[in-house]
């Protein structure tokens, strides 16, 4: 039987493959609209005005919202050095810590683009760029990331966790 921390961690697991998923799509238009783009420009037929800040929010957005999956799946930049020369136990310990300091940090910076975001609302303000999208609205963005961080670093120091991801596989496999 599930507990519903259980059920909360596959739904968390869920939003962070959807995200993740929006993510490869979105690199997959952009490769996608820059050459027909340079295509529409050469043979004179127009442009796509938008695309080039819509690709740089698109970096932006994806950067942040990409993060926890990444975090989930072991594949972001980690340096072993010190674990590996630590016994099991200690390199255990040494995890846990960096995980309740990570969830620590993670929060302060989610607390001050909070307050950061809530100001931009209140300003009303916006970029200077063709494409427009409020500085509120990019800022939510951060916010939203560094919280589903501050989660995935929770659930890294469950012991029974819902995801099972084999240490051995996640290097060689991570990411793109």
């Amino acid at each position: 039987m599930r507990s519903p921390l259980d059920t909360l961690e596959a739904a968390f697991n869920r939003v962070t493959v959807f995200f993740a998923a929006l993510v490869a799509i979105s690199i997959g238009l952009i490769a996608l609209l820059i050459p027909l783009n340079l295509f529409l420009v050469k043979t004179g037929l127009g442009s796509i005005w938008w695309l080039f800040e819509g690709v740089e929010y698109t970096l932006y957005f994806g950067l942040f919202l990409g993060a926890p999956w990444v975090l989930q799946q072991g594949a972001h930049v980690k340096v072993d050095v010190l674990v590996t020369a630590l016994s099991p136990k200690s390199a255990a310990m040494l995890e846990r810590c960096m995980d309740i300091f990570a969830v620590g940090l993670c929060l302060l910076l989610g607390f001050y683009g909070t307050r950061a975001t809530i100001i931009e609302f209140i300003d009303g303000t916006m970029p200077d760029k063709d494409l427009r999208i409020a500085n509120w609205i990019i800022l939510s963005a951060f916010v939203l990331a560094f919280l589903m961080l501050a989660i995935e670093f929770l659930f890294r120091m469950r012991s029974e966790r819902v995801l099972k991801i084999d240490k051995e596989v996640v290097t060689a496999d991570a990411g793109f």
